[in-house]
């Protein structure tokens, strides 16, 4: 509910506006200019598509994963496949691949469900070489 977080001062609003104001008005930006092409596009052939898509990864979950969804991260037993877990109370979800998939399909399926701190340092190999470079 709205009141539950931290107060801040008028002040402090004002400096947290324009500390985020390039944010703002770059999601502006490209909110205005997705919906500019989702009418282009076609309402109806997104929905479409979006419906393709939906279904699309419900048959890639229930191929490629423990479960057919997000599991708690003890619940992972491959590390590269384990979410960072914040300090605190949050519980960040991740995936466990089906057991017994073939090496190319393990391969493809542990692409779609590599968490995104582990994504970013495989992107990092392959940009820089080596180790990560961030």
């Amino acid at each position: 509910p709205a009141g539950d977080g931290p107060r801040v001062s008028p002040a402090q609003a004002a400096r947290l506006r324009a500390w985020n104001s390039l944010d703002w008005a770059l999601y502006a930006h490209l909110n205005r200019s997705f919906w500019r092409r989702a009418e282009a596009f076609g309402a109806a052939r997104l929905r479409e598509e979006v419906a393709r898509l939906r279904q699309r990864r419900a048959a890639l979950a229930r191929h490629c994963l423990q479960g057919g969804g997000p599991l708690p991260a003890r619940a992972i037993p491959d590390g590269r496949l384990r979410p960072f877990q914040p300090p605190g109370r949050a519980q960040i979800l991740g995936y466990a691949l089906r057991a017994g998939l073939p090496p190319t399909e393990r391969e493809r399926c542990a692409r779609l469900a590599t968490p995104e701190l582990q994504y970013k340092d495989i992107l990092d190999r392959r940009q820089f070489g080596g180790g990560n470079a961030s």
